[in-house]
């Protein structure tokens, strides 16, 4: 059985006090556009564990000239297995688990169970690792933590015919640190935890999927003396539909619709806010293969209700928010290309651009 290292880079910060993405009114928009299709969606997660490797980059730009990078990797190491993990029975590994890190204090320990089937396209695996155990004992900041923090992760994919369901729960408890001699930054609190359902069917001439993403995060920091905390919830449900070839062409419709739920509560040296998001957005699109080339053209529409009480001047807008795109997407084996380019015609500009690049290998 082979190990696996997963790594998640994602190229953002934000102050503990600033809702971020959440009061973006073209974020969900960018980050709807620039999804991987269903298709190539599911592959990357059925190749999680069936792969040897399974890499999955995208590099995409914004109307303002800021460019998001982020990048998700699975590698899958016999070696690495053989000393970690055990096999007890069919299908059934036990083993150690952990967090490698630069600094000692950020060294993590744990276990981890993984059934799986023999394709491993099948499987269920859960991970409990103690994030920086040895915090208080080997930390050079002058930290103290009063409780270790737990970081319990569950992820797992099930396919038979058609169907599949793939799904994962990444949460951590809530880890508090003191500085008590620093001269700027004494308190720093943070968690996360995140859930991810996807659901499909992938017939000849039908495909459908529903996916579901549940965010919840907590940041709080005093500096110099100032307090500043946010709270934060986001729910995201995506529908999508690719139909049947159009009668004497080979462009198929695809349909999807998309809700975002969301609320931040916080506060920034004081003063209280509360920020909360509704949004529902469609999509029209159309795919033909030519080949190696998967070739779609589609409009996306949103329409961001945003509500702000606090924090400044009161926020009550709903601004209709479109995307017009082209993408090709070139397959090559285990390797698969994708370039898009959209445009806004709502705000008459230029609406990004994204490449990505999946290699399964």
């Amino acid at each position: 059985m082979r190990a696996v290292l997963l790594c998640a880079l994602a190229a953002s910060a934000v102050r503990a006090a600033s809702p971020g993405a959440l009061g973006d009114p073209m974020f969900y928009l960018h980050e709807d556009t620039y999804q991987l299709t269903p298709r190539r969606f599911s592959q990357w997660e059925a190749g999680r564990l069936a792969q040897q490797g399974n890499a999955w980059v995208d590099l995409g730009s914004v109307e303002g000239g800021r460019y998001d990078a982020v990048e998700r990797g699975v590698l899958n190491l016999e070696l690495a297995s053989r000393l970690s993990l055990v096999n007890v029975a069919p299908g059934l590994w036990l083993g150690a688990s952990g967090v490698p890190a630069a600094r000692k204090q950020d060294y993590g320990v744990g276990g981890t169970v993984v059934f799986a089937s023999a394709s491993r396209r099948r499987y269920l695996l859960a991970r409990l690792v103690a994030d920086q155990f040895l915090y208080n004992q080997t930390n050079v900041d002058g930290g103290t933590r009063a409780s270790p923090v737990l970081h319990a992760q569950l992820e797992g994919r099930w396919e038979d015919g058609a169907w599949s369901l793939a799904g994962s729960l990444d949460a951590a408890t809530e880890g508090e640190t003191s500085f008590p001699a620093a001269p700027l930054v004494t308190y720093e609190a943070d968690s996360r935890r995140e859930l991810s359902l996807h659901g499909r069917y992938a017939g000849s001439t039908l495909e459908l999927d529903a996916r579901v993403d549940l965010l919840r995060t907590r940041a709080a920091r005093t500096e110099l003396g100032i307090s500043s905390a946010l709270r934060q919830t986001v729910a995201t449900l995506r529908l999508d539909a690719l139909l049947a070839p159009v009668a004497g062409t080979r462009w198929r419709p695809r349909l999807g619709v998309r809700g975002v739920g969301g609320e931040a509560v916080g506060n920034d040296a004081g003063v209280s806010f509360r920020l909360t998001r509704r949004e529902p957005s469609a999509r029209i699109a159309a795919q033909r293969e030519d080949g190696a080339a998967l070739w779609e053209v589609g409009y996306a529409l949103a329409v961001p209700m945003l509500r702000q009480t606090g924090g400044g001047p009161a926020l009550d807008t709903a601004p209709y928010q479109d995307k017009l795109y082209g993408s090709c997407d070139l397959g090559f084996g285990s390797i698969s290309l994708r370039g898009l380019l959209s445009w806004e015609i709502r705000n008459a500009r230029f609406g990004g651009a994204n490449a990505n690049v999946l290699m399964q290998f």
